[in-house]
């Protein structure tokens, strides 16, 4: 990895990262307001063309402190939900999750919350997952991000076959190349260089994983396996980004076809001590309502991933062989049975894997 990727590393440090604004992504008709698990996979239609993107904007980058294995109990407590007026019975309390691999685990934990200020349906489901039980990996698809660096032997879109006897879930990853080129490496083949403004969600050799504004990890060049670019950060050292007040004129974390910013979201965030990671995915709602709940539940920074309903998702795997979907989290998911693990996937994704037993996230 150090033949390909550090002396391309610094020299994009020391230049700076220009690159395309971020985008107005895809979207489809929003799916009924409810939050069931489906019996099965629903047939749905593809996604209408992109709208145009619009300028970005770049947001601090503070120093990024290295997690610890110390930390309060997993899961995580009950936290305040950002608002008590739209909060429901039950909002910000985790239970564990136990369907398929992720049954006696102990290592992912679910939370429901409202994080709108006044309307009391858009809704944002968390998964805390234990970094300290469980490995996160990243994967390229078949065609995104689009690359002329990397063979398509490089880019298999699968689940590497020696994890499949320890994967418990996959979910989506960003944008498309075309959304604004942001940055992704995957065991040192660059796919897209990296932004300077580009919130990095980094995997590190030791099993840690950093998310921060890209040039805080500057002193941890040597460490990095892995990394994937989205819009700015969300949230960064503990604080929402400025512009998620004005969110509908920064227009810096995307919207549908038709300019509507109330859409399905994802996101990745990571509490202060490095050891619980945070994935959400919420239903109509803005970047800030995102950003909000994730702050809400402890993040200390956090991503958005991808939007619109095409593409987003948390799927949580069986013991079959090969391991099968049990579980889509929310309603109105598009997948197949064996996505990523059979069927390869065309856009990049991450996925969690149980650590070998005594195997834990090194500070």
């Amino acid at each position: 990895m150090a033949r390909r990727f550090f002396p391309w590393f610094l020299s994009i440090l020391a230049c700076g990262c220009g690159g395309t604004p971020p985008p107005l992504d895809a979207s489809a008709p929003p799916p009924p307001r409810s939050a069931a698990i489906p019996a099965s996979p629903p047939v749905v239609t593809p996604p209408p063309k992109p709208a145009e993107p619009s300028p970005a904007e770049t947001a601090a980058a503070p120093k990024v402190p290295a997690p610890t294995n110390s930390g309060p109990p997993f899961p995580p407590p009950a936290f305040t939900p950002p608002h008590a007026r739209t909060a429901k019975p039950g909002d910000g309390v985790f239970t564990p999750i136990e369907e398929g691999r992720a049954r006696g685990t102990g290592a992912l934990a679910r939370a429901t919350v409202h994080p709108h200020a006044i309307k009391p349906h858009p809704y944002v489901v968390l998964v805390a997952i234990d970094l300290r039980r469980v490995d996160l990996r990243l994967v390229a698809g078949t065609e995104e991000p689009t690359s002329t660096g990397v063979s398509k032997d490089r880019r298999p879109g699968l689940v590497p076959a020696a994890d499949l006897p320890s994967l418990i879930a996959v979910f989506n990853g960003g944008f498309m190349a075309k959304h604004g080129q942001w940055g992704m490496m995957v065991d040192g083949d660059v796919f897209l260089p990296p932004r300077e403004d580009g919130c990095t969600v980094a995997l590190l050799g030791d099993g840690s994983v950093r998310i921060t504004s890209f040039p805080a990890l500057a002193p941890l060049t040597a460490q990095i396996r892995s990394y994937r670019q989205t819009p700015p950060c969300l949230i960064e050292g503990g604080a929402l980004h400025p512009r998620l007040s004005a969110e509908d004129t920064a227009r810096l974390w995307g919207a549908a076809e038709g300019g509507d910013r109330e859409i399905r979201r994802t996101a990745i965030g990571l509490h202060e001590d490095g050891t619980t990671l945070l994935f959400a995915i919420g239903e109509w709602v803005w970047a800030r309502d995102l950003a909000a709940a994730m702050k809400s539940a402890g993040a200390a920074s956090a991503a958005e991933l991808d939007i619109n309903w095409s593409y987003t998702r948390f799927l949580l795997y069986d013991h079959s062989t090969p391991p099968a979907v049990v579980s889509t989290l929310i309603e109105k998911v598009e997948y197949t049975k064996t996505g990523y693990v059979s069927k390869p996937a065309p856009r990049d994704f991450f996925y969690l894997k149980q650590k070998q037993s005594g195997a834990a996230a090194r500070p």
